[in-house]
């Protein structure tokens, strides 16, 4: 997810293209990331020891850690946790941004510290978004929210974003309202000890995209069928989640699922509104309570 939330920063500030950043996507999952990458990305090493371990490299028959260790530059512990991270989405991000000659080390570092900058973002938050983990990457862009359920909804349709319909995914910053007009929108809402609605809105572009994820076939048009097929994804996450408050004791049941080509006001006592990207086409997913 890394590479979807960076990638896509990185087009709109025009830092690379869209071509450029896809040519990335294409190779992350067969990358291996060089140890000397990672040195460097990590600071416990220079470029210039990284290229000196690589030149002995090119001369012994020696593994890059082996060689930094004997010459002083790692120690047993820190090539242990380069070995680690080497499968981390962020450090092949570089390896591919690199390989490729589309940015170096130094322009992804400078372009990471100013989206950290614009969002508001800690080292911690920026380690979290670095780990390409969805549970702990979604509460960054979540806007302050009460304790309770709202959160465990949220969490679970975004695990279910990430599974079922595609890991194409990044995020904007959510914000809080008490109505939202929508687009074409799919929504459902549940009732009994606690009562919210979850909903998936936006123009044609994105409300297709999150349909032909989820159903893994081809729409013509925002019909019935692409809004039916929205409705069932949102029905699968309302569903476990329900399961999940049903093993806490709460008593909750769902309506039937709501579509709609023509916009529709959405109110309550808090609307989240968050703008999220599948498959690079922009919706928002809605949540509102009472």
């Amino acid at each position: 997810m890394f590479a979807n939330i960076f990638g896509n920063y990185l087009v709109k500030k025009k830092s690379i293209t869209a071509d450029e950043f896809l040519s990335i996507k294409m190779l992350l999952d067969r990358t291996r990331v060089k140890l000397g990458l990672i040195a460097v990305s990590e600071k416990l090493m220079t470029p210039e020891q990284a290229e000196e371990v690589n030149r002995k490299q090119q001369q012994q028959d020696r593994k890059f850690g082996d060689i930094a260790i004997s010459l002083g530059y790692l120690s047993d512990v820190q090539v242990e946790r380069l070995l680690a991270l080497q499968g981390n989405e962020y450090m092949r991000f570089c390896q591919c941004a690199v390989d490729k000659e589309i940015l170096t080390l130094e322009q992804i570092e400078s372009s990471l510290e100013y989206y950290k900058k614009e969002n508001g973002f800690t080292f911690s938050d920026m380690e979290a978004i670095k780990s390409g983990d969805v549970d702990r990457i979604l509460p960054l862009f979540l806007p302050e929210l009460p304790d309770g359920p709202i959160l465990d909804l949220m969490a679970v349709t975004f695990r279910c974003i990430n599974r079922l319909a595609s890991d194409d995914i990044s995020l904007k910053r959510g914000y809080k309202t008490s109505n939202y007009g929508t687009g074409a929108v799919a929504m459902q809402e549940i009732v009994g000890d606690y009562k919210v609605c979850m909903a998936f809105s936006g123009d044609d572009k994105g409300i297709l995209a999150i349909a032909e994820a989820f159903a893994k076939q081809f729409f013509d048009a925002v019909d019935i069928n692409a809004l039916d097929s929205v409705g069932e994804f949102i029905n699968i996450c309302d569903g476990l989640f329900t399961t999940e408050m049903s093993a806490k004791g709460m008593e909750l049941n769902l309506m039937p699922p709501v579509l709609s080509k023509d916009p529709i006001d959405i109110n309550g006592s808090l609307v989240v509104v968050v703008p999220i990207f599948i498959n690079q086409q922009p919706l928002d997913w809605i949540v509102s309570l009472g």
